[in-house]
Formats: structure tokens, sequence, C-alpha cells
């Protein structure tokens, strides 16, 4: 009996050991990494917290840099975001056609999502800003190979899919609609995120790996997460 509590005890001491080792290296790993998500929604559109709320939760959650993606252009948040100092927030838009999506990171001027697609990322380029295609092999706003490949899109969003078409530099983000879905897929840069040019080098260079984050949840949460 009392071997089978000292293995018991045992057990769970190097259990939490090993849970602190963990911990520790998660934080030294990150602590060298700039953290950041590239698309997120605010009340502004059809997201379910504020800017403020959204911006609190990227800074507990250590990110480095967040873009401003709702559906059309806030004024009041695009010129919050413009003055942020907490984190690096790039403002922007997700263009919504009626069939995809485009994000406009870096502009402060509405892209009207009527015109071609290609006049989309023309307008978006003109007023300095990076043109992404948002989730573009998802089933409801799926692109074309030709959307992708001759649009002069930048990059696009990717999944865990390994199989989906990537012609474009991907990027990993989480289409954040509230504070909990901010932080469980992100992008890792390996190097320093403090300007859109640090952000255009490290994703055509491929330094901005995927990175998720589960929470405790339940196993259909988490599915659904998946």
């Amino acid at each position: 009996m009392k071997t089978t509590i000292f293995q018991k005890l045992f057990l769970i001491v190097f259990i939490a050991l090993l849970a602190l080792a963990l911990y520790v290296k998660k934080d030294r790993i990150f602590s060298e990494q700039s953290l950041g998500n590239l698309h997120m929604h605010t009340t502004c559109s059809d997201g379910k917290n504020s800017y403020d709320e959204m911006i609190d939760e990227a800074v507990k959650l250590g990110f480095s840099f967040v873009a401003l993606t709702d559906h059309t252009i806030c004024k009041e948040n695009t010129a919050k975001c413009a003055q942020e100092t907490r984190i690096y927030c790039i403002p922007g838009q997700e263009v919504t056609g009626d069939r995809i999506h485009l994000l406009a990171l870096n502009t402060q001027q509405y892209v009207n999502q009527h015109i071609p697609l290609t006049k989309q990322v023309e307008k978006i380029h003109e007023l300095g800003g990076l043109a992404i295609a948002a989730h573009p092999n998802a089933k409801d706003f799926l692109y074309t190979d030709a959307e992708l490949a001759n649009s002069g899109i930048d990059a696009m969003e990717c999944t865990s899919n390994t199989n989906e078409r990537r012609p474009l530099p991907c990027v990993w983000d989480s289409d954040a609609h509230n504070t909990h879905d901010l932080g469980w897929q992100f992008m890792s840069c390996t190097t320093p995120i403090k300007s859109l040019e640090d952000i255009k080098t490290a994703i055509f260079s491929k330094k901005c790996p995927r990175t998720i984050v589960l929470p405790l949840t339940t196993p259909v949460n988490m599915k659904e997460q998946l």
C-alpha cells in the first residue's frame, strides 16, 4: 500500500515538474519571437468585442502586432490603431465581395468591394498596403487558381491542411471575431516586427510559421476550432 502511495506521489511531482519545465521553455521561446495576428474584427462590423477589448487581449497574449480588419472602415478605430502605443497595430479592412474576401493591410481608406479583384489589389498597393487573400480555400469563399496567381495578391491565409493550394506565401490568422478567438492560431515570426516592411520581409522569407494554442475546452469545441 505504501509503495502504491509513494508511486502516485512521485508521478504527481514528476508531472508537475515536467509541466513547469515546458511552461518555462514556452515562455523563453515565445519571448524571442514576434507574435501576432493579421485578421481580427471588432464591433465596428461583425465582431463581438470592442477595439480596446481586442487590443487588451492581444497584449495579454504577448502579441507584438495585430491588424484591424473589419468589413468596413471605422474612423474612430482606425485613428486609435494608428496611434496605438501598446502594440504595433496595422489599420486595414476586409474587402468583402459577394464571393471572395481580401485583406487590405496598412490602409485607412475604404476599398470598394464592387470593383474587379485586380483593381482592388492595385488600389491597396496604391495606398501603400499589403493585399492578402482571406480564407481562399474555404468552400464559401473559394478563390480560383487564376485569381490567386494572376491578381497581384501578396500572400494568402493558409490552414493546417497541407494538401491545400498554396501558390502564395502563407500567413496564419484566426479571423478573430471575439477575444477568445484572437489567440488560438497566430503567427510566430522569428524576426522583430515593428513595421509593414518587417511584416513583408518575414512573410516572404517564410519566417512566420503557424502557432496554435488550444484553450482548456471540451472535445466538441476543440474539434470546431480545428
